[in-house]
């Protein structure tokens, strides 16, 4: 009897989970290299099937942090700073919800991906100047 209760639960558990786990669907503004803006719905980057439970990852030195596009007002990829290891990563400045800015690197092959009113879109980070995150006022 116990066993059933305990499979039970954690069936509730489960169901419960990925009703209120549902991944959370973000707008940014791409800002390319050729001064273009893109307007992006269902955004997302290649790395997110790599992180469990974030957008994407960025370093500081040896340390990996996730990143979330609910956690952000912007990415500018700052191409005068070069970063550590330049053949693969790119530096960015994050500026947070909070107001506090940072730097990191993020690898630059990481695409991001989403719908724009021509269609599927995906740009490379290195090819980005800055992507500001458009959150929905509540």
């Amino acid at each position: 009897m116990s066993a059933k209760r305990v499979c039970m639960a954690l069936l509730v558990t489960l169901i419960v989970t990925g009703v209120f786990a549902q991944k959370k669907e973000y707008t940014v503004k791409v800002f390319d290299l050729q001064d273009v803006t893109t307007v992006l719905e269902n955004v997302s980057s290649s790395s997110s099937s790599s992180c469990e439970s974030s957008d994407f990852p960025v370093y500081q030195g040896a340390t990996k942090t996730d990143i979330n596009y609910a956690d952000l007002k912007s990415i500018i990829v700052r191409h005068d700073q070069p970063a550590e290891d330049p053949n693969n990563y790119v530096t960015v400045e994050l500026e947070f919800m909070n107001g506090k800015t940072d730097l990191y690197e993020m690898v630059k092959h990481i695409r991001i991906t989403g719908t724009s009113e021509s269609g599927n879109f995906s740009i490379k980070i290195k090819d980005v100047n800055m992507i500001e995150v458009m959150h929905k006022p509540y």
